[in-house]
């Protein structure tokens, strides 16, 4: 495979080929982007989506992503945006491969609010604090939301010029 290195070492004082791998640059990246994305997409296997697991399957799984939710809302106003952003996006991977609605990653963000509520309750605390854990849940939907957006065809992903 050509790199555009070795083209600049073969014409270093074309300027036009210079001028047109740099114009090519951004493209590439965005293709390999998009291309990458696909790749995942076609990756996914119809078996190991939620639907057509066995219940126990279903169980373990559900078990895995309660854990690794239960993770990220501990340590979300913790950590670093780079390292809760990693735990969020390995979440979501393991989301989407699975084929896991939004509703049910909604449902176990319920689920695990109430049982903080809970919790607090029986320390007396206030249960206003987890009003701020809706970001966790926003945050993690959107990063599954962008799998799903940078799916689709660019044309599709614009915005009509009538809205």
């Amino acid at each position: 495979m050509i790199t555009s290195q070795a083209i600049l070492k073969a014409h270093p004082q074309n300027s036009l080929a210079t001028d047109l791998i740099l114009e090519q640059a951004p493209l590439a990246a965005k293709l390999k982007e998009r291309l990458d994305y696909l790749g995942v997409y076609y990756q996914r296997n119809p078996n190991s989506f939620y639907r057509h697991l066995s219940k126990e399957d279903k169980k373990d799984l559900d078990k895995q992503l309660k854990k690794e939710y239960s993770e990220i809302l501990l340590n979300y106003f913790c950590h670093e945006a780079q390292i809760i952003n990693h735990q969020i996006d390995l979440f979501v991977y393991k989301a989407f491969f699975a084929d896991i609605s939004p509703e049910h990653i909604l449902a176990l963000h319920i689920k695990l609010m109430e049982q903080l509520r809970q919790q607090l309750k029986l320390k007396g605390l206030s249960e206003k604090i987890l009003l701020h854990y809706r970001l966790v849940l926003i945050d993690i939907l959107a990063h599954l939301c962008e799998i799903y957006r940078r799916l689709l065809p660019r044309e599709a992903r614009e915005i009509p010029s009538s809205c």
